[in-house]
């Protein structure tokens, strides 16, 4: 009995001393400080390299197909991953799927785009870390990724063509001994949100288990060119939490960076900005965390919000990097190919979708066509089909416009069955469609400029002018109407400020609601103490071209507000639309009467606030109140007025 367990524990202080050895060397491979310590263990690649001897270094993989790159016996830890790839289709970062598997799991621990895989699938574009990057066409991975017992690595081609060459490293070592049980294994998933949701955060990883995140790939894009979505903060739930342990302060403060990325795109070891493209309003970054990964013993809700308080509507993806214990919680299944591609055309938030307009809007034989099967473009998932007769033929729409003045954009679809279109108001041409493409894909957006309202509405013609010669009809797809008026803002004002907006200890800024002298009188010229002591007076002021009223020529500008002051005549009593757009809170004042507050954080942009104006015949005084945190300080304001009968005068 003694002998039987003297040989149990000698079994026993073997195996620990072999968990003990595998322990250091996962320490010796994975710090660079280590690289003198000579390892004992031997490092094995696999590749697409040609076994004849010959160039053919790349393996082909055919539409739909599924190529395993690697299936290798444990224990081992894979240290490098590197790919470059000849595809014809433009978008195949996003439609060639990579998954892993480790030991023998039926759901693989990493499903996600290939290029998102490696930071971003917005485009094909350099940029460097530690960890993963793209350097001169060649895209890498120096995350670890151990197994026990076999690991399989395997590519979907969902490109809907044949992948003509796809190169590949994989290099692993074989270890001795089984892993140590605090040993996680590597997991990846990919998320989109083509129109994130005001009523939640954007989420990023939801994990069940024991683990650690370590870090995200993050993708952005808005609709509108703006970069409002920044405002947005990462909230991290760890073990079922219901307030986050860790609240961020904005989303490029989550990257190590500040002030909407202003220094552009950067790489650093462990973040960066891979793309910064302020034309389209989108945004790829990644974070590490390296020194700081989030332990999690049950569970973990990583989010972020889009804009502040989840106010703006953007397209959102993301990859989030993660070590656990297995068995892991199964992933949603992956979107399809045709959903994960980049946005193609940005159609603006609050733009009219062609299938809402009412019966009767609309001639022709139309039907609601679902779209989503051919991307994440159209607005809604849905298009408007026409049916044309052929040559000749006018299909009427007529768009609500409340307004005088008006540039339509046209949002629209290509295909093989779709015509050419001259598109027609106020009795002129003032547009043209060519509807044909051998694939249905957003056509983009036709600009329709000087376009007048009638009784409340808009008349458009599309007649049917011819087809391509390879089409195999004369459709009509519409998908949506953005409907610009034509802004005339109220441009001259006297300006009074900057007066001080305190904040308490929660940071709740109280300037808007602090009634400074202005807000009680208006005499022009008279001077008040202003913030910081100085002397303001009342002034006139005039706003730019664009109708934006600059309040940074205040000094200072931050953690201040400042009064603006006007007259409107009206030849009639009535109730008017005022339309505001500020940086950052407001309030509206008619006659000394309070009529509207909105204390918030944005960027200024036109028609963000719509208040009603109750107006008396003759002179109504109008005073708007400017509140500003940090950055960015103006605002703009007009009145709807299209028989054009009011006066504006300081």
């Amino acid at each position: 009995m003694i002998r039987s367990c003297a040989g149990i524990l000698t079994v026993m202080l073997t195996f620990a001393t072999g968990i003990s050895q595998a322990q250091s060397f996962f320490n010796e491979l994975l710090s660079p400080s280590r690289l003198p310590w000579l390892l004992s263990s031997r490092l094995i690649q696999i590749s697409s390299t040609d076994t004849t001897g010959g160039n053919n270094d790349f393996i082909s993989v055919p539409a739909g197909a599924t190529a395993t790159l690697a299936e290798i016996k444990g224990p081992g830890i894979i240290v490098q991953f590197w790919v470059t790839i000849d595809s014809p289709d433009k978008y195949f970062l996003r439609h060639i799927l990579l998954r892993m598997y480790w030991d023998d799991e039926v759901n693989p621990s990493v499903e996600v785009p290939i290029g998102d895989f490696f930071g971003t699938g917005f485009q094909y574009k350099q940029w460097l870390s530690m960890l993963i990057g793209m350097s001169s066409g060649g895209y890498y991975s120096y995350l670890p990724m151990p197994f026990n017992t076999r690991a399989r690595i395997e590519i979907v081609n969902e490109t809907g063509a044949q992948i003509n060459s796809f190169y590949y490293h994989l290099d692993y070592y074989r270890l001795g001994s089984p892993l140590d049980t605090s040993v996680g294994y590597f997991h990846a998933m990919w998320r989109r949100e083509p129109r994130t949701d005001r009523r939640h955060a954007y989420l990023v990883l939801d994990a069940m288990g024991r683990g650690q995140f370590v870090g995200m790939s993050l993708n952005m894009q808005s609709y509108d060119g703006s970069l409002s979505f920044l405002e947005g903060d990462e909230m991290i739930f760890v073990d079922g939490e219901s307030t986050p342990s860790i609240r961020g302060t904005g989303t490029e403060d989550y990257f190590n960076s500040g002030w909407y990325f202003n220094q552009g795109e950067y790489s650093a070891p462990y973040h960066g900005l891979i793309i910064k493209d302020d034309s389209l309003g989108r945004i790829a970054a990644y974070r590490f965390h390296v020194v700081d990964a989030i332990p999690f013993a049950k569970s973990i809700r990583v989010t972020i919000e889009h804009g502040d308080q989840n106010t703006q509507v953007a397209d959102y993806s993301s990859t989030a990097y993660w070590y656990q214990k297995e068995p892991h919680q199964p992933f949603p299944g992956i979107i399809p190919p045709a959903l994960r591609t980049p946005l193609r055309v940005q159609i603006p938030n609050g733009a009219l979708e062609a299938e809402s307009l009412s019966p009767g809007s609309v001639s022709g034989k139309a039907t609601v066509e679902e779209m989503t099967v051919y991307g994440a473009d159209w607005g809604g998932g849905k298009q408007l089909k026409i049916e044309t007769g052929g040559m000749g033929h006018e299909v009427d729409v007529r768009l609500p416009a409340p307004e005088l003045h008006y540039t339509i954009g046209v949002f629209y679809t290509k295909g093989p069955s779709y015509g050419d279109m001259r598109i027609v108001a106020n009795g002129r041409t003032v547009g043209k469609i060519n509807g044909y493409s051998p694939s249905i894909v957003p056509g983009g957006r036709v600009v329709l400029k000087g376009v007048t309202s009638r009784e409340g509405s808009i008349p458009l013609k599309f007649v049917v002018e011819g087809r391509h010669l390879s089409s195999s009809g004369y459709d009509l797809g519409l998908d949506a109407f953005s409907v610009e008026p034509r802004r005339e803002f109220i441009r001259r004002w006297d300006l009074v400020g900057p007066f001080p907006n305190p904040r308490d200890q929660s940071l709740v800024r109280h300037g808007l609601d602090i009634a400074y002298p202005p807000e009680k009188e208006f005499i022009a010229g008279k001077s008040y103490e202003g913030v910081e002591g100085q002397k303001v007076r009342w002034h006139p002021f005039s706003a730019a071209s664009s109708g934006f009223v600059n309040l940074q020529t205040l000094a200072p500008p931050d953690l201040v507000v400042a009064y603006a002051h006007t007259r409107v005549y009206s030849p009639h009593d009535r109730t008017a639309t005022l339309l505001l757009g500020s940086d950052d809170g407001v309030k509206v004042f008619l006659d000394g009467k309070e009529i509207y507050r909105n204390l918030t954080i944005r960027g200024a942009a036109p028609d963000q606030d719509t208040v009603s104006l109750p107006l008396k015949k003759g002179w109504n005084a109008l005073l708007l109140k400017i509140e500003n945190n940090f950055g960015g300080f103006g605002f703009y304001a007009r009145v709807i007025d299209p028989a054009g009968t009011l006066v504006f005068k300081p």
